[in-house]
């Protein structure tokens, strides 16, 4: 188990890196960049990460776990279930936004996402979904099979139509909005 001081440095370069790679793109954000951001010497860094695809990965987990446990939060929120449900997705939508779409070098790091933690974000998806599902279940007012859906069809519509909140959004703000009327909608359709 890593000391309280390690996992403090190991966090700082991970910060640093999701910084780093939304700025400068996978290709150009360098170890030498890395250490300097994270205030940290290069062998610090070889310490605690083997490669910078590692590095890659470690932002990817950190990312996904974030958004976890801010949609695990939302959906625990008191509230309507449309704002419990938008904040969900926010978490994990909007989140994306602000780190790639956000981002110039945007399809670049989906690409690297892609090519090297693939496995993490399916992982994380299907832990999302899970967490829709159960919200949607749990409301007595919701009923999916109204329109031929079960609460997994829901949460997967959801998620679909949602994945669509970045179209013409240039802030979060507007992504944000556009998810809340995305939820509205959808939660209308299935409503009892």
């Amino acid at each position: 188990m890593a000391s309280p001081k390690g996992e403090d440095k190991r966090h700082r370069i991970v910060e640093a890196a999701v910084t780093l790679f939304s700025r400068y793109g996978y290709k150009r954000t360098s170890i030498e960049l890395l250490a300097a951001e994270a205030g940290v010497a290069k062998p610090t860094i070889y310490a605690y990460f083997e490669d910078k695809d590692s590095i890659f990965r470690a932002v990817v987990e950190a990312v996904c776990v974030e958004l976890l446990e801010r949609a695990e939060a939302a959906s625990l929120a008191r509230g309507a279930v449309e704002e419990r449900l938008a904040a969900m997705l926010a978490a994990k939508l909007t989140r994306y936004f602000e780190l790639v779409q956000a981002s110039p070098h945007a399809q670049e790091l989906v690409d690297s996402q892609g090519r090297l933690g693939a496995e993490i974000v399916q992982r994380t998806d299907r832990a999302y979904v899970k967490l829709l599902v159960a919200v949607i279940e749990a409301d007595e007012e919701l009923d999916p099979s109204r329109i031929g859906l079960s609460a997994a069809s829901a949460a997967q519509l959801l998620l679909r139509a949602a994945s669509g909140a970045a179209y013409d959004a240039t802030t979060t703000v507007a992504h944000r909005k556009h998810l809340g009327e995305i939820v509205r909608v959808i939660v209308a359709a299935i409503r009892r």
